[in-house]
């Protein structure tokens, strides 16, 4: 079994990359409702705005009666001491005496520019027009201190203070903007990393590295709306190949694995294929009727069963809405006779299909005797391919249970759907039950990325993986591929022989 190391390496693929992105927009939103908040509570009941007003001041040492500047060291020197002085608490009780203050309610901050003789003064506090006045009292009081401390030293105000306009630490409040965008940026980051990081396969050429298993071949994405009506009114067409709208890649995909099939039939006798998947919505039911309408075109007789008895999927794939006067699993149960039981005939083809539409819940004895290998076998005798459509893997035992009783199974692989743990599981579980697992087909494969190439939409729509939902609602195709004609009965399947 192959091990994998998700830590180590990761999977890009744009499409879904893109889809984790939408998927999770909520999430991206979220977070920046939360910065919103948290910027929102912190500037009501943490932030305490400051408010700092600044002036600049030069001191220079007289020398004569001109006062000119002849030593700059020394002038430098005491503007360093200045620094030192204008935080004295003399200083804060002259300036608040000044001002007719019992206190000094602010804080003094002082700075030298480097080595030269320039001096930066400020005082912060809670008002702006406080932290005005104290500096303003504190640039008319400061000579009666510097003169008690240097007699040679003249100190002149090159820049005056202001009145300041907003608050010093508002850094949170000023760049609210661009922190709710961090947010969003850092979340959508996180979105990212696990979609690079997540198990599961999103190209060929993931499989390849992860699955325990041969690619049979790969269905490429195939859009499930054809107008921008039918997306919004959530319409969806079926996927078939004999749809004049589905593209010539989607078509080809089909042959091809066909063809597989039919080599392996010739030439190893296989005729009794099971298809499931691990999960719901990873399109089994397309692709097994499909098959049967790709092998039926080449002209063999192909009976395609609905045994998927818990969500029955292919008379809505068909758009059959007509009563259907019994279910195959009424043969199964014993209730109608294989010779009574009425199959339909998708138009002048060879191809017959057993519909189900009713659930049935103990599947279990259905499955499990000898009754049903011996209508297994009835078909077999007179049909070149027997199809059967199982429930997921996930769901219910059946899947596991009907490989056994096929010639092959294939198990059918959504991209970026499941886990790759539960994928390996599933081949082991197949092989351990005695079936004869034959490969894996990798469905809604997107084409490499380029400018123009993607206009397609996702066909799983909404689906949770380890819940069984119902299969969604298809939406009528063309006309001319949903007839389905007379009823043939098993003791008539010889005439499927003859050319019509």
């Amino acid at each position: 079994m192959k091990k994998n190391n998700t830590w180590l390496s990761f999977t890009f693929e744009w499409n879904s990359l893109i889809k984790d992105l939408v998927r999770c927009s909520w999430a991206i939103v979220l977070a920046a409702i939360i910065a919103w908040m948290g910027i929102h509570v912190y500037e009501k009941s943490v932030y305490t705005p400051s408010y700092v007003s600044s002036a600049v001041l030069v001191v220079r040492s007289k020398v004569g009666i001109s006062g000119a500047y002849t030593n700059l060291t020394a002038s430098a020197e005491m503007a360093n001491i200045f620094t030192n002085v204008f935080k004295q608490n003399s200083m804060k009780k002259l300036a608040a005496e000044n001002l007719g203050l019992d206190s000094f309610d602010g804080t003094i901050t002082t700075s030298v520019n480097g080595s030269t003789n320039m001096l930066n003064i400020s005082v912060k506090a809670d008002e702006p027009e406080l932290a005005f006045r104290l500096l303003t009292s504190i640039l008319e009081v400061y000579p009666k201190v510097s003169d008690a401390v240097f007699t040679d030293a003249v100190i002149n105000i090159i820049s005056e203070p202001k009145m300041p306009s907003s608050p010093a630490n508002s850094a949170v409040i000023t760049y609210r903007k661009h922190i709710i965008l961090l947010a969003m940026v850092f979340e959508a980051a996180m979105v990212v990393l696990l979609s690079l990081l997540r198990e599961t396969v999103k190209e060929e050429k993931g499989f390849s590295a992860r699955v325990d298993s041969k690619l049979l071949g790969t269905i490429s994405h195939e859009r499930p709306h054809l107008s921008v009506k039918e997306m919004m009114q959530k319409k969806k067409r079926a996927l078939l190949i004999n749809d004049p709208y589905s593209s010539l890649k989607f078509t080809e995909d089909y042959q091809k694995l066909a063809t597989k099939l039919e080599y392996a039939n010739k030439h190893n006798g296989q005729k009794v294929i099971t298809v499931t998947s691990v999960a719901e919505n990873e399109g089994k039911s397309t692709v097994a009727t499909n098959l049967a309408l790709a092998l039926s075109n080449r002209g063999y007789k192909v009976a395609l069963l609905d045994l998927d008895v818990h969500k029955p999927s292919l008379y809505k794939i068909f758009d059959f809405n007509d009563e259907i006067t019994n279910d195959f699993t009424d043969v199964l149960a014993s209730k109608v006779g294989l010779g009574n039981f009425r199959f339909y005939r998708y138009k002048k083809s060879d191809l017959l299909i057993a519909f189900n539409k009713k659930t049935y819940s103990n599947s279990a004895e259905l499955f499990n005797g000898h009754y049903f290998e011996d209508c297994l076998s009835s078909l077999k005798a007179q049909m070149d391919f027997v199809i059967i459509d199982t429930p997921p893997a996930s769901v219910s035992a059946d899947a596991i249970t009907l490989s056994s009783y096929s010639d092959s199974t294939i198990l059918v692989v959504r991209t970026d759907c499941v886990p790759v743990r539960d994928i390996n599981d599933t081949i082991l579980s197949i092989s351990d039950a005695g079936g004869k697992f034959e490969g894996c087909v990798l469905n809604n494969v997107y084409k490499p990325f380029t400018l123009f190439g993607q206009m397609g939409s996702d066909e799983r729509g909404s689906y949770g993986y380890g819940n069984y939902y119902g299969y969604s609602k298809y939406g009528k195709s063309n006309p001319l591929t949903d007839v389905l004609d007379e009823g043939f009965s098993a003791d008539s399947l010889d005439s499927l022989n003859r050319n019509e």
